[in-house]
């Protein structure tokens, strides 16, 4: 079932839902492993392979392509994956036939950034051994999405072959200080991120190294030489001026196309959500992994 926009803007403004997301960031809940448990209901047939101490998740549709999306979850780099990041990955698989691999990344606060992006990346790495002949391309969301940037940064840098020339961010997270003072004017608006408590959990995240640093806050980083990048996200969110600054960054780089869909009043991270205005969202990223 899809519920309006507004009607769920509604329902987290009288739950307080920026209060209780933002404590469970900063101090996370017991550990699920829910969108695992998840995903094995699914009728779609999954490759587990394991990697270290940890598992990737490969959905392979029934008719597949080469065409492989490595997806990055958000939650303040600290919440498990929920099960509205699954019903998007069945969609990619069955709607557009994408393989789709899944990786629980290491969470903050148990985690930091050093590790997380270097594991990450090590993950991409063995998805592409064991998938030689396929074209990998990179979606992530709000945390998921800022990871995914640092890490196309981080394959750029490191001149890794195959590495994507594709990548989908929904209401990424790319300054992890959300320093941006436009941000202030948009607190009330946003319905789902509380600043303090957001700007906390990305001091976790961060650990060791500076908030500014692009490893942590991609925003900071070059942007050339990126492929293709397409950006959705909606003018009800702190995070939304980021994504006027990702573009004069784009603007000013080279060998990176952005296209950006900006969505009146949606809130963050809409895309994921099941709300009767996010579908096309998720097919239009559908579509631009198949172009």
């Amino acid at each position: 079932m899809r519920y309006s926009a507004n009607f769920v803007k509604q329902v987290f403004k009288v739950v307080r839902m920026k209060k209780l997301v933002g404590k469970a960031m900063v101090s996370p809940p017991k550990r699920r492993n829910i969108t695992k448990k998840q995903l094995e209901k699914t009728d779609i047939h999954i490759v587990y392979q394991t990697f270290g101490t940890r598992e990737l998740l490969t959905l392979v549709p029934e008719a597949p392509t080469q065409k492989h999306v490595f997806y990055l979850h958000g939650g303040g780099y600290s919440l498990e994956a929920s099960p509205f990041h699954k019903n998007i990955q069945e969609r990619f698989a069955k709607t557009f036939n994408l393989k789709v691999s899944y990786f629980d990344y290491p969470l903050a606060p148990e985690n930091t950034a050093k590790t997380t992006l270097k594991t990450t990346e090590e993950a991409f790495e063995h998805l592409q051994a064991l998938y030689p002949d396929d074209i990998f391309y990179l979606f992530g969301d709000s945390a998921g999405g800022g990871l995914a940037m640092a890490l196309a940064q981080r394959l750029r840098d490191l001149d890794i072959q195959r590495r994507p020339k594709r990548i989908a961010l929904v209401s990424p997270w790319l300054d992890i200080s959300v320093s941006d003072p436009r941000s202030n004017s948009l607190q009330e608006e946003d319905v789902l991120l509380e600043k303090e408590l957001l700007v906390e959990a990305g001091k976790n995240y961060a650990g060791e190294w500076a908030v500014d640093d692009p490893r942590v806050s991609p925003l900071y980083g070059s942007f050339d030489f990126l492929g293709y990048l397409l950006v959705i996200a909606g003018t009800a969110e702190i995070l939304y001026p980021d994504v006027l600054r990702l573009q004069q960054k784009v603007q000013q780089s080279t060998g990176t196309n952005l296209q950006t869909t900006i969505v009146p009043e949606m809130m963050h991270d809409f895309v994921v959500y099941p709300l009767k205005e996010s579908l096309q969202y998720v097919d239009q990223i559908g579509m631009f992994f198949q172009a």
